[in-house]
């Protein structure tokens, strides 16, 4: 019976061992585990993180844009021919919508005795009546709007800035180039 208690115990230390083992293997997998999910949330949070910086650099820059577009200064800076024209050709659909409407002629005598003309006229005046503030409000822009760009234009034509600054003693107009030369100009 000796015997069989000596490999029963061995047969115990066996299986302690391969328990032990079996714990020491699965200890070493759950770490890999948890290194591999850290190393995926990290991974996880950083592209996270550049996704939101990017949306928010992208709306930032479409914001500072949109900004741009509608800033009249800005734009009148940038392109002072096409804010007058723009200006001039809105003052002019907005100058003629005031206007007293015109006595239509027929057979060559001005009359006004057409109904259907008169309906179209009445029908005119109540919409521009309807929308007389709105209007007066979109005249004042494109009067701002002329008077803005017609400034731009003055300041730029005005100030050359590639021009090197005229030393003292030097003549920068006419009138001093000509008494340089010696010829009197009348003041």
């Amino acid at each position: 019976m000796k015997m069989d208690s000596n490999k029963l115990d061995q047969d115990i230390d066996n299986a302690r061992r391969r328990i032990v083992a079996a714990q020491l293997a699965m200890a070493e997998k759950l770490e890999t585990v948890e290194k591999q999910i850290g190393e995926t949330v990290v991974g996880v949070q950083s592209a996270i993180s550049d996704v939101l910086n990017n949306v928010k650099d992208t709306v930032s820059d479409t914001a500072d844009s949109v900004k741009r577009t509608f800033d009249l200064p800005y734009q009148t800076r940038q392109h002072p021919w096409l804010m007058f024209g723009s200006a001039v050709l809105v003052g002019y659909m907005l100058g003629g919508r005031g206007s007293k409407p015109r006595i239509g002629k027929r057979n060559g005598y001005e009359s006004d005795a057409d109904p259907q003309h008169q309906v179209q006229q009445g029908l005119a005046t109540g919409v521009l009546n309807q929308f007389k503030g709105e209007i007066g409000s979109l005249r004042s822009a494109a009067v701002g709007a002329i008077i803005t760009a017609l400034w731009e234009i003055a300041k730029q034509s005005l100030s050359a800035p590639n021009q090197p600054a005229r030393p003292k003693g030097q003549p920068g107009n006419t009138s001093e180039r000509l008494a340089r030369d010696g010829i009197k100009t009348e003041s």
